[in-house]
């Protein structure tokens, strides 16, 4: 039986600001927070949190591998072990993630990284997140692989997945699309915008069927020559901007998006970004090189990025907190800004903010122990349960 926990001596990063208060976790769930030396009764452990900073655990909605995995490869325990990994990183919450497969293995593959969201034993494996098959720009994708969006394609996904599909990647402008996101949205499947050739004037069309968020704004998308005419050429990403209820994503490694378009995307109102890894095989690691799909070669380096043998980005080698650190370098925002970008927008992209994403009374206690000066995780506490390192 969990012990009632009452944390002292710390900082907590709340969605509404920081504050040098008491942490109450009474099972696997925050019981509240009080000022110092408030009266709760009896049968509370003090925990003495020594200056450390309580952080809202991480929420990772776009990964691809990490470490010695590839999701797509589905090996025995891969999930299992990464959800261990994340731990490391003040991640508590994660969707492992595929990319444009062969059509005649893609269900297959959805089917066993299902099943292995089950055997996490870490961090949650909160479900998977499909990137593709239904892009209008590859990128590092296999364009083999690209096929058109339908109804019934939606459906041997969702079947294919048990109920664990949370995300999918689509290009909205491909023919089908509509119905593809319908057959979603009915399942309670967050659709994302990326790898997209949208043209900006359609963006509003999109949004009411559906579309919640983007994969990694910036990346794969299509911007326009002047005119000669002296006026800005509107482009897709402008146009994502202008909307004001889409959740943008963001890989914030500074190599992905340049850093004056982070602080761009930081000006945004608190709910409007989020930041995801699309981290890949060897991510966390020294790096090495390996194998993407089938003839195409790419290179892990630790703040470099992966990239393929022409220099093309493949995805990146972040960590979360490593991310979460980036962004305020490079946003000039504060903890709590940052803790709305990792955690909270995540959560509300799933529609699971209800449950975890911010520490807040009658959540989860999913939450980070940051040392004050260097912001590294300490340890990790999922459900109330300290699973990674110590105070």
């Amino acid at each position: 039986m969990r012990v009632k926990q009452r944390w002292t001596n710390v900082t907590i990063v709340t969605a509404e600001g920081q504050q040098a208060g008491e942490l109450l976790v009474d099972g696997e769930r925050i019981a509240g927070i009080v000022a110092a030396g408030t009266p709760v009764g009896d049968g509370w452990q003090a925990v003495d949190g020594k200056g450390a900073i309580l952080f809202p655990g991480m929420i990772d909605l776009l990964q691809h591998g990490f470490g010695a995995h590839l999701y797509n490869d589905t090996e025995t325990g891969a999930v299992a072990a990464n959800s261990q990994v994340m731990l490391r990183h003040g991640v508590t919450g994660f969707l492992p993630s595929i990319s444009c497969l062969p059509p005649a293995s893609m269900e297959g593959v959805l089917a066993r990284l299902s099943a292995q969201c089950g055997e996490a034993t870490g961090a949650r494996a909160l479900g998977v997140h499909s990137e593709g098959p239904c892009f209008g720009s590859p990128g590092a994708h296999n364009p083999e692989n690209i096929v058109a969006p339908s109804a019934e394609l939606a459906e041997r996904m969702l079947a294919a997945t048990s109920g664990t599909l949370k995300a999918v990647t689509v290009a909205p402008e491909r023919e089908g699309a509509e119905a593809f996101i319908a057959a979603m949205k009915r399942a309670g499947v967050s659709v994302h915008l990326g790898h997209s050739l949208a043209r900006p004037e359609h963006v509003p069309r999109y949004m009411s069927w559906g579309v919640d968020a983007v994969t990694h704004m910036y990346n794969v998308m299509p911007t326009y020559p002047p005119t000669g005419m002296g006026m800005h050429v509107v482009s897709l990403t402008d146009a994502l901007l202008s909307e004001p209820t889409l959740a943008l994503g963001l890989v914030c490694d500074g190599i992905h998006v340049d850093p004056q378009l982070i602080r761009l995307l930081a000006q945004l109102p608190e709910d409007r970004v989020f930041l995801e890894t699309d981290a890949m095989k060897y991510a966390g690691t020294p790096g090495k090189t390996f194998e993407f799909y089938p003839g195409y070669v790419v290179t892990s380096a630790p703040g470099k990025a992966v990239r393929d043998e022409q220099g093309g980005l493949c995805g990146s080698s972040l960590a979360p907190d490593e991310a979460m650190r980036n962004y305020l370098r490079l946003s000039g925002k504060d903890l709590v800004r940052a803790a709305h970008a990792t955690s909270l927008v995540p959560a509300r992209v799933l529609g699971m903010e209800h449950e975890i994403g911010s520490l807040a009374r009658g959540k989860l206690a999913d939450f980070a122990v940051l040392d004050p000066a260097t912001l590294a995780v300490k340890a990790t506490y999922v459900g109330g349960e300290r699973l990674y390192g110590s105070v």
